[in-house]
């Protein structure tokens, strides 16, 4: 019977760490992540400038210093195993850290005093950020800001893999998940928007059924902020307006109230600044909504840097006036009772 050596043999895990640090090499990562976005060698390759020979070579390579098999062969492609999908996320995050260390040296270098990458949904929805950098880069005119436009959950994805540090979003119809840390900025408000020309601009109290009888502009019924319109005004037992115009687009949406003497849903925070808000009311006709709360989004296992928090204060500045103003048209009294019994009489 063989003698204990009284050391017992390193496990699989033990070995790979020592042995990960020695012999990983950035052209097979760098072509591990080309397979993985394109889904094949031979547009991994073209992408790399490389032959496809030499992308199956490193990718051979880094199945061997990995111990495991990244990619199944099928007859139309390939297929990233899940050894594959478990280990992207961290190759992404090496090239991740080795962009924002050559950015770190590169501002140094020039004497500038930091970076920020920031994601949020396509503008104008989120319109106040503009105004929020704005006062940013004028406090400290040596900063540099990337901003990313996506959707909720791309941003979230990119705050995962570290491409952005912050998402600001509207948490209507999304949440976020336990590794994300919420910010809140302000509450939004469902609003109904029309032209200072429109008849109903200069009304004290419209009713809803008053306000059916008008012509509107809503999204297509395939879109969130539909759907959103859609939940807040079955809650309250409430028909959807009819449209005579559909647009995904916020600012043609706009547009049509502005010059199309159409009524409009926004969130009160576009009409505060939205580019034609001189032009625009708010009539006094607000919805109650339930999450429609805007927040910037970070993860919890990552500080916000120094230049992340000077950002959240600036974007707390700028909407300040707007989540505490006072309506400057007298509101009707929405409670759910009160707008079922006019919604009755419609």
């Amino acid at each position: 019977m063989p003698m204990p050596t009284g050391h017992p043999p390193p496990s699989a895990s033990s070995t790979l760490v020592q042995r990960l640090p020695r012999h990983l090499k950035m052209g097979e990562l760098r072509a591990f992540m080309a397979v993985m976005e394109h889904r094949s060698f031979r547009k991994a390759a073209t992408v790399l400038h490389l032959s496809q020979p030499a992308v199956t070579k490193a990718i051979a390579a880094l199945e061997h210093t990995l111990g495991v098999k990244l990619f199944d062969r099928l007859a139309n492609g390939i297929e990233p195993t899940l050894h594959a999908q478990g280990f992207a996320p961290h190759a992404a995050a090496i090239f991740d850290q080795l962009r924002r260390a050559a950015l770190e040296l590169t501002r140094l270098s020039s004497g500038a005093t930091g970076h920020l990458r920031v994601g949020t949904v396509p503008m104008p929805a989120i319109p106040f950020l503009p105004l929020a950098v704005g006062r940013l880069i004028d406090a400290h005119p040596d900063v540099q800001v990337s901003v990313i436009e996506e959707r909720e959950s791309e941003l979230f994805d990119r705050l995962r893999r570290r491409d952005i540090e912050l998402a600001i979003l509207r948490l209507a119809l999304v949440e976020p998940s336990e590794d994300m840390r919420v910010s809140r900025l302000f509450d939004e408000k469902l609003c109904v928007l029309a032209a200072k020309s429109h008849p109903l601009a200069s009304h004290p109290q419209p009713s809803w059924p008053e306000l059916l009888r008008h012509r509107w502009v809503l999204p297509p019924a395939d879109c969130w902020f539909y759907e959103f319109v859609q939940r807040t005004l079955a809650r309250l037992e409430m028909p959807m307006p009819h449209a005579v115009v559909e647009t995904l687009s916020i600012q043609q949406q706009f547009n049509m109230a502005l010059h199309g003497g159409l009524l409009a849903f926004g969130m009160r925070s576009q009409i505060s600044f939205a580019p034609g808000r001189d032009f625009l009311v708010r009539l006094p006709f607000e919805l109650p909504v339930m999450g429609a709360m805007v927040a910037s989004v970070g993860l919890k296992a990552h500080e916000p840097s120094p230049l992340a928090r000077l950002l959240v204060e600036a974007m707390r500045a700028v909407t300040q006036p707007t989540s505490d103003e006072a309506d400057d048209v007298p509101s009707q009294a929405l409670t759910a009772a009160s707008l079922a019994h006019a919604s009755a009489q419609a």
